[in-house]
């Protein structure tokens, strides 16, 4: 499985990883502790730990240290490389359809 397909697969591997980048895509400044993002997405902070893990892994969201808090936010920048990969990706397999 190559880069791309592997990038795609983790990101699309749970509908919890979906919501929380719908989350921060719409609220690209949004800091918050894992339990807060868990509240806003409906769901409890212990059922979204794993995603949030695999995306702080992927680099799309990165953790910060405020005060005795950790909280979590959108690397914009890792994010922009995710989509351009993605896109790229899209374009090679439909262009590979053709």
């Amino acid at each position: 499985m190559n880069e791309a397909t592997q990038l795609i697969t983790t990101l699309l591997s749970s509908d919890v990883k979906g919501e929380l980048l719908v989350l921060f895509h719409r609220n690209t400044g949004l800091v918050d502790t894992v339990e807060g993002v868990a509240r806003r997405i409906g769901r409890t902070g212990l059922s979204i730990e794993n995603d949030v893990r695999d995306l702080v892994k992927l680099g799309v969201l990165k953790t910060k240290k405020i005060g005795t808090s950790e909280v979590i936010l959108l690397d914009r920048n890792k994010d922009r490389e995710v989509l351009e990969t993605v896109a790229n990706h899209v374009k090679t397999v439909k262009g590979a359809g053709n």
